[in-house]
């Protein structure tokens, strides 16, 4: 071995990164930016959780335990009824309702005193069992000061009863199905359109009389042809290999699904401007794929994210899927509940498709 030669082939590699600033960005900033999203995504505990208390006790004892409760962990507010409580959480408003009736004793027995009732959505499993844990916290610290012989007594009660056994993996797989074809229709939409680009088959088509409108449109259709027997599949094996819990409209879900492929498409072919070949549109997967996989609620809450990065995850189509996905199939919901999520990811693919759009016609006039 040569080390002459080894040495004239690393300065040989140098200088040609030297002509290429781009890739050299993206080699220095991709790990950064994996780091600091990792750091943030998994670095933080369940915070800010919404609870409601109604307190109809005037003996002191309910006020001792909500006075205990973590503010750290749970927001905290009030409210006078029960029913406005539990369906402030049936809305998905709040997380949890505490309500403490009067008369509420330390007693813990099931045929004595008083119990309060915690009033539940489980859909998000980590922010439930914060809740949980911070009313079993305050209750043994008021137990403790006061030297009671029993614990102070809490029933739970859940807004979404078909869901109240529901596993991490009902919440984790709606998440994957969304991530899995925003990651694969963006790759593969930017990889065809760049290799169409490098081939010349984009400027062969472009002498012919069809516009850059109808080249997005009509890859649109193709990709939303392929989303829909993806969905499809996606679906089935939730169901028949995980067995997960679909309580809602299948069809509703499922255009979710083809709505975030197409916002993936439209981004790929929107991104593909910026890539003269192959190996910068494999560079700028990251800047993609991390965002998406850490902040869109995949693996952690939103709510856990820290205040100022979680308006980013909404700025991001999968998240609005993701949310969407899981009404449907854990709280049940039907299109009255989750038009809002079809109309944003309906009012992405509007907006990046004409960003696509006008992407190609400035690329023809380059």
């Amino acid at each position: 071995m040569n080390g002459a030669r080894v040495l004239a082939v690393t300065a040989k590699t140098l200088r040609g990164l030297r002509h290429d600033p781009r890739t050299v960005a993206l080699m220095l900033l991709a790990p950064i930016m994996a780091m600091l999203i990792f750091g943030f995504a998994f670095g933080n505990e369940a915070h800010d959780v919404k609870v409601l208390v109604v307190n109809h006790d005037n003996g002191g004892l309910a006020q001792s335990v909500i006075d205990r409760l973590d503010r750290s962990k749970l927001h905290v507010e009030t409210a006078t009824s029960d029913e406005a409580a539990r369906q402030a959480v049936r809305d998905g408003k709040q997380t949890a309702a505490l309500i403490f009736p009067a008369g509420f004793t330390p007693t813990g027995g099931p045929s004595g005193g008083k119990h309060a009732e915690v009033f539940l959505d489980t859909t998000e499993s980590q922010l439930a069992a914060a809740v949980g844990k911070a009313v079993a916290d305050a209750a043994q610290q008021v137990a403790k000061d006061r030297g009671l012989a029993a614990p102070v007594g809490f029933d739970n009660a859940y807004a979404y009863p078909g869901a109240k056994d529901a596993r991490f993996i009902d919440s984790f797989v709606p998440g994957i199905m969304a991530f899995a074809v925003t990651l694969f229709t963006t790759l593969l939409t930017l990889l065809a359109f760049v290799n169409e680009r490098v081939s010349g088959t984009l400027d062969r088509l472009r002498v012919t009389p069809v516009t850059e409108a109808e080249i997005v449109l009509g890859y649109e259709l193709a990709f939303g042809i392929i989303a829909t027997v993806q969905g499809i599949l996606l679906l089935s094996v939730a169901i028949l290999v995980y067995h997960v819990l679909v309580l809602g409209p299948v069809v509703l879900a499922g255009l979710l699904i083809v709505l975030a492929a197409i916002d993936a498409q439209a981004i790929g072919i929107l991104i593909s401007a910026a890539a003269q070949r192959e190996g910068q549109a494999v560079q700028m997967i990251p800047f993609i794929v991390l965002p998406v996989f850490l902040l869109a609620g995949i693996f952690v809450p939103i709510q856990t994210l820290p205040a100022w990065l979680q308006p980013v995850s909404y700025v991001l189509p999968p998240t609005w899927a993701i949310e969407g996905l899981r009404d449907i199939m854990l709280r049940g919901w039907g299109l009255e509940h989750v038009w809002l999520h079809v109309a944003v990811l309906a009012g992405f693919a509007l907006v990046f498709t004409t960003l696509a759009i006008l992407g190609l016609r400035r690329s023809r006039s380059a």
